[in-house]
């Protein structure tokens, strides 16, 4: 009995651990709702809300719970950060198990000047990647007890893009 009780919890480990990648689908991605613009001295920044359109196959609940990027053009030079937007009264992103649904992530924008942020409001995530630009993000999923933080510097625009779209 005790042998089928260890087998059983291995057998849960391993399908509690699948990766996120596996049982994640984001079948649609739009930035919407940019407000709350402000201008310091040589910095402008502004909210917004990235609607992400996503499946989700695994039991647990999905939760955002951590967020960093940084936008840099081919040349190498850092355009924007971007953040997850918390404080009070606001929620972390969740994506309910078993469920396809849409979530809401509120973002917070720092554009580095006011013409990167005229230039990057007008294109869209593939002009990005035409362009050369790359990010670097740190993101952290909680999924019941379990936490995975995905890390990556330096990745093309258009294979995040890719990556997005699979």
């Amino acid at each position: 009995m005790r042998n089928f009780l260890a087998i059983v919890l291995v057998l849960f480990s391993l399908s509690a651990c699948k990766p996120l990648s596996e049982q994640i689908n984001v079948n649609d991605y739009s930035l919407e709702n940019v407000g709350n613009v402000a201008l310091g001295l040589s910095q402008l920044s502004a909210d917004a809300n990235l609607l992400i359109d996503a499946d989700n196959a695994s039991g647990m609940d999905i939760t955002l719970s951590d967020l960093t990027a940084e936008l840099y053009t081919k040349s190498g030079k850092k355009v924007a950060t971007v953040g997850l937007a918390t404080g009070i009264g606001r929620d972390k992103p969740i994506l309910h198990r078993r469920t396809s649904e849409q979530v809401k992530v509120p973002l917070k924008i720092d554009f580095d000047s006011p013409l990167s942020a005229i230039t990057l409001l007008a294109m869209s995530m593939k002009d990005y990647g035409e362009k050369g630009y790359t990010v670097d993000y740190d993101l952290t999923l909680k999924a019941g007890i379990f936490k995975k933080r995905f890390r990556q510097d330096s990745i093309p625009v258009k294979d995040l893009v890719k990556t997005l779209q699979q």
